[in-house]
C-alpha cells in the first residue's frame, strides 16, 4: 500500500499500517522542526527591525484601541490612515495593548503572531494534502510553505494579519472536509473573515460541501461561522456601521494599483475598463471567483480542497487592488492546486519582494522600508508572478474537472 492510498484508506475509517503511520509522523515532525526553524529567524527579524510604514499605521491603531476600544475604534478619524480592518482585529489590537504594557513592541507582536500562523498554515498544508496526493508531495509542499521567502518577509518583517486570515481558512477547510467537524469549521471561517474580508470567496464553496455532507452538517457549519460572525461583527455593525460598512466592506485598495490588469491599463492609459474593475467591477470578481469553486465543489465534492486554493489564487489574479502583502493570500493556496507552479511562484515572490524592499529600505540589510511604488525590474517581475497565478488557476479548474466522478467524500 503506497502512502497516499494508506491516506485515503485513513480518511475512509481504516486504520493505516503502523510502518505507514510512522512515515507519516515523521514527514509532520519534519515540516514542524522546519516551520519552528523560521519561526526564530522571522521572530528575530521581527525583533531587530521597524518593519514598513504598516507598523506606523498599526501604532496608530493600537493607540486608537486603548483610547476607544476595539469598537469605538471605528468612530476615530486618524491622521496617516482610516481604520479598515475587520472587528477581530480591535480585540487582537487591544491584547497588543496589552503586551505594549508589558513591554512588548507593537511591531514585534503583530509579526510574531503571523509568523506563528505560518507554522500552522504549513502543518495544515501538510495534513490536507497527505489525504489527496502521495506522502512525498506533501512533505515537500508543507515544507516549502514553512521555508517561503514571501512568509519570512511579510511575517517577520513587512508586518500585517494575512498570514492569520489564511491560516484559519485552511483550518476550516481542514475540519470540514477531513475532521468531520463542521461546527469547528464554520467558527474557523467566521474568524477567517473577521480577520479580513478577502476568505469570504471561500465560503460558499465550503457551504457547498457542508451541503453535499447532509442537512446536519450545513446546519452546524453555518452556525458555527454565524455565531463567530455575530460576536465579532455585530457589535461593530450596531455602534458604529457606516465607517464599517465604507472603510472595511468598502475598502478598495490604497494607492495607485500597479498589479495585473489595472497596470496592463496603466499601459494603455487606462482605458475605461480598467476604471470599471477598480470601481463596482470589483464586486463582479468577488462573485466570479466565490461562485465557480461553489460549482466546482458541487461537481466534485472531494475537491473541496483545490476548489478553496482556486478561489484564493484567482482572488489575487484577478484583484484590483494591490499590496506586497497580498502575495501571501495565494501562497499556502497555490500548493492546493500545482506543486511545481506554486514552487515557482514561491521562489519568484520571494525574489521580487527582496528587489523592492531592498529599495525601500535603502539598502540591504533592512531596518525601516517605506513604501514608493514598484519600477523598473520589479513591475516586471510581479507581471510574471501574476501570469503565475493565472496558470495555477488553469491548472486548479483542470485538477478538479478531472477528478473521478462520482468522487468519494472524505471524512
Amino acid at each position: 500500500m503506497t502512502t497516499s492510498e494508506a491516506a485515503r484508506s485513513e480518511l475512509a475509517g481504516d486504520r493505516p499500517a503502523d510502518g505507514e503511520q510512522r512515515l507519516v509522523v515523521r514527514r509532520r515532525r519534519l515540516v514542524l522542526g522546519l516551520a519552528l526553524l523560521f519561526l526564530l529567524l522571522k521572530a528575530t527579524i521581527a525583533a531587530r527591525t521597524y518593519g514598513t510604514n504598516d507598523i506606523r499605521h498599526w501604532t496608530d491603531f493600537v493607540n486608537g484601541v486603548a483610547e476607544r476600544g476595539p469598537v469605538g475604534v471605528y468612530g476615530i478619524t486618524f491622521e496617516r490612515s482610516f481604520y479598515n480592518h475587520p472587528p477581530v482585529i480591535g480585540y487582537f489590537l487591544w491584547l497588543v495593548d496589552l503586551g505594549r504594557q508589558h513591554g512588548l513592541g507593537i511591531g514585534f507582536s503583530i509579526r510574531s503572531v503571523a509568523s506563528l500562523a505560518d507554522v500552522g498554515s504549513a502543518l495544515l498544508v501538510f495534513e490536507i494534502l497527505r489525504r489527496r496526493r502521495s506522502l512525498r508531495e506533501a512533505g515537500w509542499a508543507a515544507g516549502l510553505v514553512a521555508a517561503s521567502p514571501v512568509l519570512v518577509i511579510i511575517s517577520g518583517f513587512h508586518g500585517n494579519t494575512d498570514p492569520v486570515f489564511v491560516l484559519f481558512t485552511l483550518l476550516a477547510l481542514h475540519l470540514l472536509a477531513d475532521r468531520d467537524k463542521p461546527l469547528a469549521g464554520g467558527l474557523s471561517m467566521g474568524i477567517a473573515i473577521g480577520i479580513k474580508v478577502v476568505p469570504v470567496v471561500a465560503i460558499p464553496a465550503l457551504l457547498v460541501l457542508a451541503f453535499t455532507r447532509g442537512r446536519r452538517s450545513l446546519l452546524r457549519f453555518g452556525a458555527g461561522f454565524l455565531l463567530a460572525f455575530g460576536i465579532s461583527w455585530l457589535p461593530a455593525l450596531i455602534a458604529e456601521g457606516k465607517p464599517v460598512r465604507e472603510h472595511v466592506l468598502g475598502y478598495a485598495g490604497s494607492g495607485i494599483s500597479q498589479w495585473g490588469l489595472i497596470q496592463i491599463g496603466h499601459w494603455f492609459d487606462d482605458p475605461g475598463w480598467a476604471d470599471f474593475l477598480t470601481g463596482t467591477g470589483r464586486f463582479p470578481i468577488v462573485l466570479l471567483c466565490a461562485a465557480v469553486p461553489a460549482v466546482l465543489v458541487w461537481r466534485r465534492p472531494a475537491m473541496a480542497a483545490e476548489a478553496v486554493g482556486l478561489s484564493l489564487v484567482s482572488f489575487l489574479f484577478l484583484s484590483p487592488a494591490f499590496g506586497c502583502q497580498y502575495l501571501v493570500w495565494a501562497m499556502a493556496a497555490a500548493y492546493l492546486l500545482n506543486l511545481g507552479w506554486a514552487t515557482a511562484y514561491n521562489l519568484g515572490a520571494g525574489l521580487v519582494l527582496f528587489k523592492i524592499y531592498t529599495r525601500w529600505a535603502h539598502g540591504f540589510p533592512w531596518n525601516h522600508a517605506d513604501y514608493w511604488g514598484l519600477v523598473g525590474i520589479e513591475l516586471v517581475g510581479a507581471l510574471l508572478l501574476w501570469g503565475c497565478l493565472g496558470v495555477l488557476a488553469v491548472l486548479g479548474v483542470r485538477r478538479i474537472l478531472r477528478a473521478p466522478e462520482p468522487a468519494a467524500q472524505t471524512r
